[in-house]
């Protein structure tokens, strides 16, 4: 057995060298997911699959990287438009893993039963603010800037790819394991934040949830984007109780996060996409609050988040080649 160990061990030392330090980031947060749900296996019955699931795709990630970086691309494979199948992969697995992970935070906070803080988190509000942020707010209710602000909220999603493509689609690869680092930091410091502070936001506590249509109506597109973010957030059409279907994702805001996070990017890499991401990230903030999703302690924790999860990042990075 210990002579297998050791055939095996430069194998599994050259299998690390080629793993980038977002790669690294995404199997320790694989391995923590794991533990946790072992911890909790006497409420977490699903505990046996979670765990297995996330160590096998461990093993595929280190599969997935060192299969395209074992092997040295050609000058003339480094000069080709950048779409093959292993190069896709090596670099985009964690778009769907991303997905895996929130769902998977999710599922473990409803098997642990843990109470919400949204009362809490109102208290907090009130104590710094005077007022419920997203009641004062109301008052600049207009169909036009709910559905700007709606659609703000919903292309989140979106314009992390496109963030990510801008540097594929340039061949800036370095610049790309960087940016992937900071973000897979930024999403799995706030699941984790998710495990400790669970939460559903002001659409359920401070508001009636199924007259925001009524209230707060939008142009032309509000009403297909609130149904699709609802179906995302796991919550079922028509039911009384939507509140206890709903991802527990209120505390701290990966929107502001992230939205702060691609400014901070694009203005480290240089890009001039700083010039959209700046009054993005501004307009994120508001919608945040204006629709209704978070209150402003979450903003102001997601801002925190990211200024932590930038200094992880540089201090991680250190070892690389500088950007």
């Amino acid at each position: 057995m210990a002579g297998i160990t050791g055939k095996n061990f430069p194998r599994i030392l050259q299998i690390i060298k080629t793993l980038s330090y977002a790669d690294l980031v995404n199997m320790v947060f694989l391995l923590i997911l794991s533990i946790i749900s072992i911890i909790f296996s006497s409420k977490i019955y699903l505990w046996p699959v979670l765990t297995l699931c996330n160590i096998l795709l461990i093993f595929l990630i280190g599969f997935i990287v060192y299969k395209y970086e074992s092997k040295p691309a050609t000058e003339k494979e480094m000069r080709s438009f950048p779409i093959t199948f292993s190069r896709i992969l090596r670099f985009w697995y964690g778009v769907p893993l991303i997905i895996y992970f929130f769902k998977q935070v999710y599922l473990i906070i409803n098997l642990i039963n843990a109470p919400l803080c949204d009362s809490m988190l109102i208290k907090i509000d009130l104590a710094v603010f005077g007022v419920n942020p997203t009641q004062w707010i109301f008052r600049f209710e207009n169909p036009l800037i709910t559905e700007i602000l709606q659609i703000i909220y919903l292309i989140y999603y979106l314009v992390i790819i496109v963030y990510g493509l801008e540097l594929y689609l340039w061949k800036r690869y370095d610049e790309f394991k960087f940016a992937t680092l900071v973000l897979f930091l930024g999403f799995y410091l706030c699941y984790l934040a998710y495990m400790v502070f669970p939460a559903v936001g002001p659409r359920f506590y401070l508001h009636n949830f199924s007259s925001i249509n009524s209230e707060m109506p939008g142009l032309f597109f509000t009403d297909w984007i609130r149904q699709f973010l609802n179906f995302a957030e796991s919550i079922p059409q028509n039911v009384p109780n939507p509140q206890d279907y709903v991802q527990r994702d209120a505390m701290p805001s990966a929107h502001a996060e992230i939205a702060i996070l691609l400014a901070y990017l694009s203005k480290r890499i240089r890009s001039r996409s700083f010039y959209f991401y700046l009054p993005y990230c501004i307009l994120m903030i508001i919608s945040t609050i204006y629709l209704r999703y978070h209150y402003a302690i979450d903003i102001i924790a997601g801002g925190l988040m990211a200024v932590v999860t930038i200094m992880l990042a540089v201090v991680i990075n250190r070892r690389q080649r500088k950007i």
